[in-house]
């Protein structure tokens, strides 16, 4: 995967031999959209941080000691910090999106990852996190909450954790109240799955087998729910509505605003107030 100033060795975060055409760094995460256009074999290597790889388009292949796996578009495959693997790029090149996880939250999540590459063959547990991260990747509508939401879900899969509750445990409806008198508010799953009294990653599995959504799209909902009446008033700043309901500037407003409406904030008042 990157530069070849070290072929065979050692990548560090954020480092691939496929070029990169679109990255994104935080304090849990690199994320990184990857094309390679042409056929190629990659030395044997390891990589610094665990990671997933989601594939979108190509012919991908890869293992290790002469035994590669094939992942076809929309599979998706784990590995463990250190492992050496090689990887063969078909003729019609590849493209991927790669989910680095730092070694920082995992401890602080309390999340142990198994020691093995785990291909996803089945019913996608893997690739639905990797693709809902992968779009609000490219729509640029990933919020902090949004990001550690998709990312607990997927630590979830890759973990094993499962939920033995099947009804709607107490704690939910104290973290939905919260979310309700926060939303414009900067929150985090620790600060919700410490309401709860859970762990963040069974909190983000349980939100999503109730509300088939993460607590980061709840949030988001809410904000724009809360920006419709705003925008009924014609003089009221588009700037000034993005602020007061928790958005991170006017940019981030129009893009989520999309997100659930597939119109923009300046289309939507325009209906509204009937100036259409």
């Amino acid at each position: 995967m990157p530069e070849e100033r070290n072929p065979g060795g050692l990548l560090r975060g954020g480092e691939f031999y496929s070029p990169v055409e679109a990255r994104l760094r935080t304090a849990d995460v690199l994320l990184s959209e990857l094309r390679q256009p042409r056929s190629r074999a990659v030395p044997r290597h390891q990589h610094e941080l665990a990671y997933v790889t989601v594939m979108l388009r190509g012919d991908y292949l890869e293992g290790d000691r002469g035994k590669l796996e094939e992942l076809p578009p929309f599979n998706a495959v784990f590995n463990p910090s250190g492992v050496e693997h090689a990887t063969v790029i078909g003729p019609a090149g590849a493209s991927f999106f790669t989910i680095e996880l730092r070694h920082e939250p995992l401890g602080q999540w309390g999340v142990r990852l198994p020691q093995r590459t785990l291909l996803d063959r089945g019913a996608g547990s893997l690739l639905w996190p990797g693709l809902r991260l992968y779009s609000d990747f490219k729509r640029q509508t990933a919020d902090a909450l949004a990001l550690e939401s998709h990312v607990l879900e997927l630590l979830g899969a890759i973990a094993g954790f499962s939920s033995l509750e099947k009804s709607v445990p107490r704690w939910f409806r104290r973290v939905k109240e919260r979310l309700h008198e926060e939303f414009r508010d900067h929150l985090a799953m620790r600060d919700l799955a410490e309401e709860a009294g859970v762990h963040p990653v069974h909190l983000a599995r349980v939100f999503r087998r109730i509300e088939r959504s993460t607590p980061g799209d709840y949030l988001q909902r809410l904000r724009v729910r809360a920006a419709c009446p705003l925008l009924r008033q014609r003089d009221h700043p588009l700037a000034a509505i993005a602020v007061e309901c928790g958005f991170a500037d006017q940019s981030h407003f129009t893009r989520v605003f999309g997100k659930f409406t597939a119109t923009t904030p300046a289309k939507f008042r325009r209906m509204v107030c009937g100036l259409d």
